[in-house]
């Protein structure tokens, strides 16, 4: 099926550049693989009956009504179209909380796996598996979700297993694929399809959810994975070389490019552990990702329920005004990227200048407007601006530490971002579980504010840990073997040299 379909292919868009066509396809790719991983978000705001038990009223609201001379309760509100029986499920905030981290409970598993699974056997079906699962696992949801939170869990942990091997998987591919100068802009473009997904997928589920019910939410979603898969497995190939389609000039711009780069042709198969553990630099990937992932999952999984339970926003307003943000973080992702990746090939910034610059932008940024969120109290519109502006400022990630993995390793950058990714995981099921606790039984603007203050120091830390270890040069070991000994030469050469010093 493959060869046929390549061929078909070739015949109608054989002036499409492969790397093009490999773009596009990953770019739907992430599209699906979060628009089933932050559904949820949305349609659980749906799925839970808050305000018949608890009497629920989102303070701004109450507040704003109070201002301009109402009395209209919020569960008694015919203009937002909200109704205290929206819900048929009843979950505390705790439970809540538990049940939207359980995919990170699982994402944390494999994200070392996978990216290794790529760098030995390609990203073709390691990808294509993680969305096929994901597909999945959510058009069961419905059926899990009503029969107890549980089962939820559990299936959300099981398509987090298969879905943690995805992003590091597509580094390997990049090493492979996309040369040095336009890696940034392939970052920014497809992986950053997966915050476009989810300014697309939170009003998509608003409007699916107003007109059909929370469940069909979850069949759409999970159906549009299905679907894309097919068109995956028919035309992706693993490396420039192994493409039938490929045009010999796109082939050998690829190739030098990656040479020159010190990316091996060949699939590696001595992972040079010992160095990867004690290097500072991947030390640096790592805690600036875990940083920037902390506060990222704040928007990601809480969004909506703060959009509801503070500023009374309707399902259907909150779907798109929770989009609004992760639009404008793609946004921010194409321009800081295409602007980092000018500066470098015009000699105005060397690689390691230019992450620390926006690594600077992309972590700094969303703490000052975190500030503006809490002195913002119930007015709703400069909320909305200042989280726009985080992850606006946020977008510029893939012009610094989402990339460095490629800078400094090419060759093992699948493992390096399943082990930073590894570790962010832990944030993202912790973030769902702290606020759930600081926030049950208490959905007023004073205690967001408490959650919002803790993020503030986490971007500052980590962003100072990154920008002093940080480095933007091949690391020795990236060449395996060989590179171990060379760098185990020079570090005994240099021993036997300070012997010398003090014998002297």
């Amino acid at each position: 099926m493959g060869r046929k379909a390549d061929r078909l292919l070739l015949a109608t868009m054989g002036w499409f550049p492969a790397r093009l066509a490999l773009a596009v396809m990953a770019w739907f790719g992430f599209i699906n693989l979060y628009m089933v991983r932050v559904n949820l978000s949305v349609i659980i705001v749906a799925m839970v009956r808050r305000n018949e038990t608890d009497g629920f009223t989102a303070p701004c609201l109450r507040i704003t009504n109070t201002t301009q001379g109402k009395t209209t309760d919020f569960q008694d509100n015919e203009e937002t179209g909200e109704r205290s029986a929206e819900g048929e499920i009843i979950w505390d905030e705790r439970t809540q909380g538990f049940v939207l981290a359980g995919f990170f409970y699982g994402y944390a598993t494999t994200q070392i796996l996978g990216g290794r699974l790529a760098e030995l056997y390609g990203t073709r079906w390691v990808f294509g598996i993680c969305i096929l699962a994901g597909g999945i696992c959510t058009i069961f949801s419905p059926i899990a979700a009503r029969t107890h939170y549980g089962f939820l869990i559990a299936l959300r942990i099981t398509q987090g297993i298969f879905q943690g091997a995805s992003w590091p998987s597509m580094h390997a591919c990049v090493a492979r694929w996309i040369p040095p100068l336009e890696r940034s802009r392939f970052i920014a473009s497809v992986y950053f399809g997966a915050t476009l997904s989810t300014a697309f997928t939170l009003p998509l589920c608003g409007v699916i959810i107003a007109a059909h019910g929370w469940a069909a939410a979850f069949y759409v979603t999970g159906a549009l994975s299905l679907v894309w898969c097919a068109f995956w497995f028919a035309f992706m190939h693993d490396s420039p070389r192994q493409h039938p389609r490929i045009s010999g000039k796109e082939l050998r711009y690829i190739e030098d490019a990656l040479r020159a780069s010190g990316t091996s042709s060949s699939r590696s198969t001595k992972l040079p552990l010992k160095s990867i553990l004690t290097s500072l630099p991947v030390w640096a990937i790592v805690v600036g990702d875990v940083g920037n992932t902390f506060g990222l999952n704040l928007f990601l999984t809480q969004l909506p329920t703060y959009m509801k339970n503070i500023l009374g926003f309707s399902i259907k307003e909150n779907g798109v005004v929770s989009a609004l943000p992760f639009l404008l973080r793609y946004t921010g992702a194409l321009t800081w990227s295409n602007l980092g990746d000018w500066l470098i090939r015009k000699g105005h910034l060397s690689i390691r200048k230019s992450r620390k610059l926006f690594s600077v932008i992309a972590m700094w940024g969303p703490g000052v407007m975190i500030i503006g969120v809490v002195y913002s109290g119930c007015n709703s519109q400069a909320i909305v601006t200042f989280i726009c502006l985080a992850l606006f400022f946020n977008g510029a990630v893939t012009a610094s530490i989402t990339v460095n993995h490629t800078d400094i390793a090419p060759n093992f950058s699948g493992t390096l971002f399943g082990i930073a990714n590894t570790l962010c995981s832990f944030g993202g099921f912790s973030v769902p579980v702290m606020v759930g606790y600081m926030t049950h039984g208490e959905q007023t603007p004073s205690q967001w504010q408490k959650v919002f203050w803790i993020f503030i120091p986490v971007y500052i830390i980590t962003e100072i840990f990154f920008l002093v270890f940080s480095s933007g040069t091949v690391q020795p070991w990236n060449y395996g073997e060989a590179g171990e000994q060379r760098e185990n030469a020079e570090e005994s050469e240099l021993n036997k040299l300070r012997e010398q010093d003090v014998k002297a």
